[in-house]
């Protein structure tokens, strides 16, 4: 009996710290995309350069985490329009691709995982159903949406990065980490929904403004604390469904989930005028 009720409150322990752990990120992901300069410089931006100065991160660890914090700098810059915000998000969205090919290639070459690399390679390519743009005319706030030609595609990217993302991180990472990533990928679509309430200026559409910023937080909390999540997120009925997911015949039904999802997404595109892109000067005017 004294063994059960440890298991038990050894699974509850697991669960409430992944909860406030995913609420945390979700909150300050919020904040940091409203307000990219009182809220992102303190919750990412100095974390980040903290993190690489104290942790010192292996070679792939500080190559991600400062390119994230590039992003999130540059975002200070675009948000006070020394720039031309809309130029920002353009290079958001080639990041996005440059970013899916990398893992993609990670999964391919190093793994072996063809089922994942496949997916990988539709998703960058799939990036064209999205059309970034910075919201200047919000009532409060400076952040960008990017959003498909109709809600639908929004939805499918959204599922299909998701799955396709956590399959990557399963390959590339102990299944402690992957449950950690869990909240990591829950926290951009949690805000999102928080969001709905804004009607035009939210819901899905700060899907990747939230994903940059949950990423770059979850980041230097990762690195910053490697130790600790690899053993306080440790379960071993988890550990069990991961290794489950790296079945053959499982890859291959989620390869083709991914691949209906951004099939749906490049049809309901073409179908509803095709892709929307124009290149935007450096300066406003």
């Amino acid at each position: 009996m004294k063994t059960e009720v440890t298991i038990q409150s050894g699974k509850a322990d697991i669960l409430i710290k992944w909860v406030l752990f995913t609420a945390a990120i979700t909150g300050l992901a919020l904040l940091s995309t409203f307000y990219p300069v009182e809220g992102n410089i303190p919750c990412i931006v100095i974390p980040c350069i903290l993190v690489l100065i104290l942790a010192k991160p292996v070679f792939f660890e500080k190559l991600k985490l400062t390119t994230l914090l590039t992003m999130r700098i540059l975002i200070v810059f675009a948000a006070l329009e020394l720039f031309n915000p809309q130029v920002y998000v353009d290079i958001i969205m080639l990041m996005l691709i440059v970013n899916i090919l990398e893992a993609t290639f990670t999964d391919l070459l190093r793994y072996k995982r063809y089922c994942n690399a496949i997916s990988g390679f539709v998703l960058a390519f799939a990036v064209v159903t999205l059309r970034g743009l910075w919201q200047f005319d919000a009532p409060f706030g400076k952040f960008y949406l990017a959003e498909g030609v109709v809600p639908a595609v929004t939805i499918c990217f959204v599922a299909a990065y998701t799955l396709w993302n956590w399959i990557f991180v399963t390959n590339e990472f102990s299944d402690s980490v992957a449950l950690m990533h869990v909240g990591f990928l829950l926290a951009p679509i949690l805000g999102s929904l928080c969001t709905l309430e804004m009607g035009v200026y939210g819901g899905l559409g700060m899907w990747l403004v939230l994903r940059a910023n949950s990423l770059a937080i979850g980041g230097w909390m990762q690195i910053g604390a490697k130790n600790w999540f690899e053993r306080e997120y440790h379960s071993e009925r988890f550990a069990k469904f991961v290794l489950w997911t790296k079945k053959q015949n499982v890859q291959v039904v989620l390869m083709l989930i991914n691949l209906a999802l951004l099939g749906c997404a490049l049809y309901l595109t073409f179908a509803n005028g095709g892709i929307r892109f124009e290149f935007s000067p450096l300066f406003l005017n």
